[in-house]
């Protein structure tokens, strides 16, 4: 593994030597040494240490922390501040570039080691936990549907565009926002959802119509660890499709039974009445062959009973269907109040 790599930047000459030859006998590579901000941005556009140990007093038109602020900006290296005297002012405005450390002059050389180890470590630390968080926000976006992760108090931790598109929010942000009381009722019931849930522990799973779109709705609660307080995570699937063409089915499904039902009055019409027909001649010459016939005729009964059977289990299809689902003769699906719990489909 190469060896940590420093850039100072002091306008000490002298000291700057001192702190160059001190790094390299701790075992860092010192990729160069700058005495002004403006050198110092300049040598960095083709350098890249792994960290800038510098001076907060500089010559020039830009002090120590105006050139942190612009490397933490555009470079993104960590930065470690040199000073010989504490001013109040100074650290102040210090304190808004996010340096990873101070070292007073005249140093220590185990405190600047372990200044440099720190900050080093700390640095590779943010990197990695923004890598993660990269990789859970391209998981989060490959998922079609619109997820979010809420902390107990209601508050967004973290969401994909999806779920930024309907909440309005920029797609960029990825904390530190609250749902909306009201968008459109999409989020009407979502509260009142995330309170049974905190109270029960279990999984919430429900349908909900907005506008033209439905969606299945789940809550699912992450429990925390070491006195962590508990999440909940949250998806919305549209299902709007699938309702669709449910309902086109239960429509169809309704005409069909109906014209069933109309094929079983027709045959049963057109049974009977030639039955009749057949029992008035014989009742009046066939002694003959009375008894064949009559069993044949009673054959052709049993089917049309069988029919008649086949014509009321339809009707009761017909009424359940009706009743369960609203179905309106119009060939219209009503939605009711637009909730529908999942144990009103079985």
């Amino acid at each position: 593994m190469p060896p940590a790599s420093v850039f100072i930047v002091e306008d000490e000459l002298i000291e700057a030597q001192d702190i160059s030859q001190t790094l390299e006998k701790q075992g860092y590579a010192v990729t160069g040494i700058a005495r002004t901000g403006e050198l110092a941005l300049e040598a960095l556009i083709k350098k890249h240490p792994d960290l800038v140990l510098m001076d907060m007093h500089l010559a020039g038109n830009m002090d120590g922390v105006d050139t942190a602020e612009r490397i933490r900006s555009v470079y993104k290296i960590p930065v470690i501040f040199l000073t010989a005297y504490a001013d109040e002012t100074l650290l102040e405005r210090a304190k808004i570039t996010e340096p990873y450390g101070y070292v007073l002059k005249p140093f220590d050389e185990r405190e600047l080691h372990s200044a440099i180890q720190m900050a080093l470590y700390k640095h590779r630390m943010e990197e990695l936990a923004k890598e993660n968080e990269r990789t859970i926000r391209i998981l989060a976006n490959a998922i079609p549907d619109a997820v979010m992760l809420l902390d107990h108090n209601q508050q967004i931790i973290a969401l994909n565009d999806a779920m930024a598109r309907r909440l309005g929010y920029d797609k960029n942000v990825f904390s530190d926002l609250s749902i909306p009381s009201d968008r459109d009722g999409l989020f009407a019931s979502l509260k009142s959802r995330i309170k049974e849930i905190l109270h029960s522990g279990l999984p919430v799973r429900f349908e909900e119509k907005n506008g033209d779109e439905w969606f299945e709705i789940s809550l699912i609660l992450i429990t925390g660890t070491d006195g962590q307080s508990p999440m909940i995570f949250i998806q919305y699937h549209d299902i709007t499709d699938h309702k669709r063409f449910e309902e086109q089915l239960k429509a169809e499904g309704i005409m069909q039974i109906e014209h069933n039902m109309e094929q079983f009055q027709i045959l049963n019409d057109q049974i009977r009445n030639p039955l009749q027909a057949i029992m008035g001649y014989v009742n009046l010459d066939c002694v003959h062959y009375h008894k064949h016939i009559t069993e044949q005729i009673g054959m052709i009964d049993t089917l049309v009973t069988r029919l008649d059977y086949g014509w009321v289990e339809s009707e009761k299809v017909r009424r359940f269907l009706i009743r369960h689902y609203r179905y309106n003769p119009d060939n219209e699906m009503k939605s009711g109040s637009g909730k529908i719990c999942k144990s009103e489909l079985l």
